[in-house]
């Protein structure tokens, strides 16, 4: 194994080990909204939008582009997990 790989296994199961009952939250998100932004490695969704586990779809991508898969997600979310509303987030540098 990689350093790399070897450090991702141990945080997982450090995450595994801390996740407590989150495994009982609902599958549609809690405050029904879906977030679409940048893959961009520098970017957190979650401390950036303020969420926990389980508040909200985040689908990312290259540009953070509506693009058609983008789309196909944002519409499961909607059409049968409830969300009602999306926010597209881009950034500059």
């Amino acid at each position: 194994m990689t350093k790399v790989l070897d450090d991702v296994l141990a945080a997982n199961q450090s995450y595994v080990e801390g996740f407590g009952d989150k495994g009982s939250l609902a599958l549609p998100p809690s405050r029904r909204f879906a977030i679409l932004t940048c893959m961009d490695a520098r970017l957190d969704p979650a401390k950036f939008a303020g969420l926990a586990e389980g508040d909200a779809h985040v689908i990312r991508n290259a540009g953070g582009r509506a693009s058609d898969d983008a789309i196909r997600s944002l519409i499961i979310s909607h059409k049968l997990l409830g969300t009602n509303e999306w926010f597209v987030i881009h950034q500059t540098d």
